[in-house]
């Protein structure tokens, strides 16, 4: 949960002179234990978009008001939270407004007594340092640290309340703001029609095999094994210390927060900075899952009419989740059947979706996989293309560029499951670089056993090495209230009109005579890709 910019909030920046004041708040759980104010030197105050750690914080206390037990005092505060705020004063008010700034723990700690220095350095990171080892959070107790897909009592494990658990019983958090966790499409945020996709889909947001862990392992491993599902996922700590876990936004439908004209006139002498990250560039995404866990494989396929026929030994029913994997000996043909043993005919459809396969998608002596499952009481067969889920995903200028077609990536890559990212007026295109390819597999990618899931984690990481490669850095008067994935417009130097970018990382120096914001941005491209939904 962001802090929520009002205009009164951009008005103190129009008084004139500016006056600041910092105040930690030395918490016990909910109790105030001290107030300081007595900062005698602040560094930065870092807020980082692509970390779990997102806020971090590093100063200089001033010790003079503690006379005696000056080492006990120090100590008691060394098991204690941090309450930051940055107090920006208002004419109109006549008092400090104070801007929360997150709640810390001591990760690093300096003391210093001489006779002429009396003060205390400190280094804090925010809550996110007590699940990942940095202050706390190996489980124990254990030897195996299990969580079933499905429980005893046969109910299918919600990724949304298997987080929950893990936060409250393992790593002692209680205030938690999470959003759904499932299959792209399922996700009200990239699909209108999301509620009839999780219909048709019930086990879109389900475990989709168990997560086992090693004792001693830390929380922050099982969150982000479980977060690490599906892309596009952020979790961290926010300035009221609440656990999130929601979608990184797209902002497409945003507002702008900040115009080109309000951070002109923030704008300090350093100005901006411009940076093409040239080396990591990338602009064709092929992502490899995980190798299929065939269940039953049959060499022994005849065709009749619309329908495939295997022979399989002691196979007397379909069971839900089987992998079964067969050579087709003809093409398919449209409302294509599988039938194994005599048993009933079973329809066809692509992964997670109520569309039969088209005619010719599989191809005679070609060995295909497809996954058995049960909706709404009827069987289906999902066809899940070879051995394993594999996707490309291109960002090109034109998706009807004679040249690059999607048949010419689809035969230069072996692989059918291509999509194209639309961004006319981004130039790092293949029309314009040429093809530059950032292949993924191994280590997460192996959580990947679909499809579907590859494609949508090659759009992901598609523009997180095309499109997040724009980036503009630019240092302003100090904003206390400004946070990360915020809509901005900004006009570069040299360019005729302002465009949007959105907000990444944001270093606040607090140690000069007049504090100061470092705000790294990325370029906004609206998210356009060919991908239909499936439903």
């Amino acid at each position: 949960m962001k802090y929520k910019i009002n205009e009164e909030d951009k008005l103190l920046f129009s008084q004139g002179a500016l006056d600041y004041k910092y105040r930690l708040s030395v918490m016990k759980g909910s109790r105030i234990v001290d107030i300081i104010y007595g900062i005698s030197q602040l560094g930065t105050y870092g807020i980082n978009g692509e970390s779990d750690i997102r806020r971090t914080l590093n100063f200089t206390l001033a010790l003079d008001e503690f006379q005696t037990d000056i080492e006990e005092k120090i100590q008691s505060w060394f098991g204690l939270d941090f309450k930051f705020e940055i107090g920006m004063y208002s004419v109109m008010k006549n008092d400090y407004l104070w801007y929360p700034c997150g709640t810390y723990l001591i990760t690093a700690s300096n003391t210093q007594y001489n006779s002429t220095s009396n003060t205390l350095s400190l280094t804090v990171s925010d809550w996110f340092s007590k699940l990942n080892g940095t202050r706390n959070g190996q489980v124990g107790g254990t030897p195996l640290i299990k969580i079933p897909a499905v429980d005893d009592e046969g109910n299918h494990t919600i990724l949304r309340e298997v987080l929950t658990f893990v936060l409250k019983q393992q790593g002692g958090i209680e205030n938690c703001i999470i959003d759904d966790i499932g299959e792209f499409f399922g996700m009200e945020a990239n699909n209108t029609d999301f509620e009839e996709y999780r219909k048709n889909n019930p086990g879109w947001n389900q475990l989709p095999y168990d997560l086992e862990f090693n004792m001693g392992c830390m929380v922050a491993d099982e969150i982000n094994e479980i977060t690490g599902l599906y892309p596009n996922l952020q979790k961290y700590f926010d300035v009221y210390n609440n656990f999130c876990c929601h979608m990184i936004p797209s902002c497409e439908n945003n507002p702008i927060a900040l115009d080109d004209d309000f951070l002109k006139s923030i704008l300090t002498d350093s100005g901006e900075s411009v940076d093409y990250d040239i080396e990591n560039i990338r602009n064709v995404t092929e992502v490899l899952g995980s190798v299929y866990e065939i269940d039953r494989m049959s060499e022994n396929c005849t065709t009749s009419g619309n329908t495939y026929k295997l022979q399989l030994d002691d196979y007397e029913k379909y069971v839900s989740n089987d992998y079964i994997a067969f050579t087709a000996d003809k093409n398919n043909t449209e409302g294509m059947q599988l039938q194994i043993n005599g048993l009933s005919l079973v329809p066809i459809y692509y992964e997670n979706t109520t569309t039969l396969v088209a005619a010719d998608t599989m191809t005679a002596g070609e060995t295909y996989v497809l996954q058995y499952k049960k909706v709404d009481n009827s069987g289906r067969f999902y066809y899940l293309g070879q051995y394993q889920p594999h996707a490309i995903c291109v960002l090109t200028a034109d998706a009807q560029d004679p040249v690059y077609t999607k048949q010419y990536f689809a035969e230069r890559f072996n692989c059918k499951n291509v999509v194209f990212r639309v961004e006319p007026d981004n130039p790092f295109t293949v029309q314009q670089i040429g093809i530059v390819p950032d292949v993924k597999t191994g280590d997460t990618y192996d959580n990947i056993t679909s499809v579907s899931n590859a494609i949508e984690t090659a759009i992901y990481d598609n523009i997180k090495t095309s499109s997040w490669n724009d980036i503009v850095t630019i240092t302003t008067l100090c904003v206390p209230w400004l946070d990360v994935y915020e809509k901005v417009t900004w006009q570069k130097q040299n360019t005729s009109q302002p465009y949007p970018y959105i907000i990444t990382n944001i270093s606040h120096n607090l140690g000069g005579t007049v504090p100061t914001t470092s705000i790294t941005m990325y370029r906004f491209h609206p998210l356009m890709y060919d991908y239909e939904i499936p439903l």
